[in-house]
């Protein structure tokens, strides 16, 4: 998985939630926390990392998931305005990442 995911997951909980609760989630799914934005990441680390969220915010995993992709996607957006420039929709943009992302 791309950091650049692991890096709008540790802006969104802390935005939300707060830095304690990005250092208490790192803890608990024992996942370093530097992700650089181009570099790729075993999904493991991910999952981890949404189980030790849906602990610590007594949400089950895919209300994590939902919770994240809702507030996720449209600072990912902001950032790379060039993705969504075509794309209409969310489906649109993710039968987009192959040819976009994942070259």
């Amino acid at each position: 998985m791309k950091g650049i995911v692991f890096n709008l997951l540790d802006e969104v909980v802390r935005r939300e939630y707060s830095e304690d609760t990005w250092d208490l989630l790192l803890e608990s799914a024992d996942v370093a926390g530097s992700f650089t934005s181009l570099g790729s990441y075993p999904d493991e680390q991910m999952m981890k990392l949404v189980a030790a969220a849906s602990a610590a915010l007594n949400m089950p995993a895919d209300a994590v998931l939902r919770w994240f992709g809702r507030r996720a996607m449209p600072l990912l957006a902001e950032r790379y305005p060039v993705f969504f420039s075509t794309p209409r929709t969310t489906r649109d943009f993710l039968l987009t990442l192959n040819d976009i992302i994942h070259p």
